[in-house]
């Protein structure tokens, strides 16, 4: 019990540091996720944590998730993590024992299952930047196969996602997520005789996915793909006008008459924001210069507003507390966050 308020507790408080990193979060399919029953949650992986955060704080089942195992080499980081439902994966990189430990991790995701909670697992295998859905691996369809193989009664419904950002690295960006209709993953496994390259249920599971983000298969003209969409209004947001606008990008022009930045009325407001904050801005500054993944941008951001911002917003007001009463100092608690309501807000995305 204890553990499920203080998961719930963190899960709000993710949600706080969601509503400051992001522009708008917008969630569409949720009637489509399973209200009890186990699920696998099997989204696209396009921005660092900020994916494996998005999706157990925009439903509302339990949710455990797999993430890379370099994250809890800490022990008491590890200890946090595990109390968020958090589980590493091992790579070949982490270790020459890291299959031994995987099929442990592994054995713990049956048990999930079999208590008909949520899964997430970014079956990719990895973050990248492009717009398209890299071929899946096999480890969801194995946890799936391992389930059955000992639940063989369980029936495992898999949700597939997809995150669709307007710009992966700016702030504010905006998000949409979309759950696709469930899949029946008994339906393409076969306890008894398993095809174990899972062709057909990578196959159903890859398109579902393609359809609910923007999905650019030819990758050797990507560049020149993207660009000629931009050119042409494409809104990432929306996967169904989206891709419908690549089937016909032949038709389309080379390029179009650029839009003209709109005036951005809210300056002098964000201004001031910036200058409030210019302490943990020059901090992060001085951090996004030593980022050598730069999809984990959006994670550093995230892991800053939620820490680092609040901390000195405190101290600040402390300091007026004793210069001055304790209404000023709430009174400028109160306005801090209400500049970074406004310059999350309304901050333009970066051309």
């Amino acid at each position: 019990m204890l553990k499920i308020v203080w998961y719930q507790l963190v899960k709000s408080y993710v949600k706080i540091g969601l509503f400051f990193l992001m522009k708008k979060i917008t969630v569409y399919g949720k009637e489509n996720i399973p209200k009890k029953g186990a699920v696998l949650f099997i989204p696209n992986h396009q921005n660092g944590l900020v994916d494996a955060i998005l999706v157990p704080t925009t439903n509302a089942r339990n949710t455990h998730f797999l993430t890379r195992a370099a994250v809890f080499k800490n022990e008491k980081i590890a200890t946090i993590f595990d109390s968020l439902n958090m589980l590493p994966v091992y790579r070949v990189r982490d270790g020459l024992n890291t299959i031994q430990k995987n099929l442990a991790i592994f054995e713990k995701c049956f048990e999930i299952l079999k208590q008909k909670k949520g899964l997430e697992i970014f079956a990719e295998g990895e973050h990248h930047i492009e717009r398209r859905i890299i071929p899946l691996k096999k480890g969801f369809a194995r946890i799936i196969l391992g389930t059955l193989q000992k639940y063989p009664d369980l029936e495992i419904q898999i949700i597939p996602v997809g995150i669709n950002f307007d710009a992966h690295l700016a702030y504010p960006c905006s998000t949409t997520i979309y759950y696709g209709e469930p899949i029946k993953a008994n339906d393409y496994i076969n306890v008894k005789n398993p095809d174990l390259k899972f062709s057909e249920l990578i196959s159903v599971v890859s398109n579902a996915m393609k359809k609910l983000t923007l999905h650019v298969d030819a990758i050797e003209n990507y560049d020149a793909i993207i660009s000629k969409l931009e050119a042409n209004g494409i809104d990432y947001l929306n996967p169904s006008t989206a891709n419908d606008l690549l089937k016909n990008i032949d038709k389309l022009p080379e390029s179009t008459t650029k839009k003209q930045q709109p005036t951005n009325w809210f300056y002098p407001l964000q201004l001031v924001a910036k200058i409030n904050s210019i302490v943990p801005l020059l901090i992060w500054k001085k951090l996004q210069a030593g980022i050598t993944d730069i999809l984990f941008t959006n994670t550093i951001r995230f892991a800053l507003i939620t820490t680092l911002f609040p901390f000195i917003y405190l101290l600040q007001s402390a300091v007026i507390y004793y210069f001055f009463t304790i209404n000023y100092a709430l009174i400028y608690i109160v306005f801090s966050v209400a500049l970074g309501i406004i310059s999350t807000k309304t901050t333009p995305i970066p051309q």
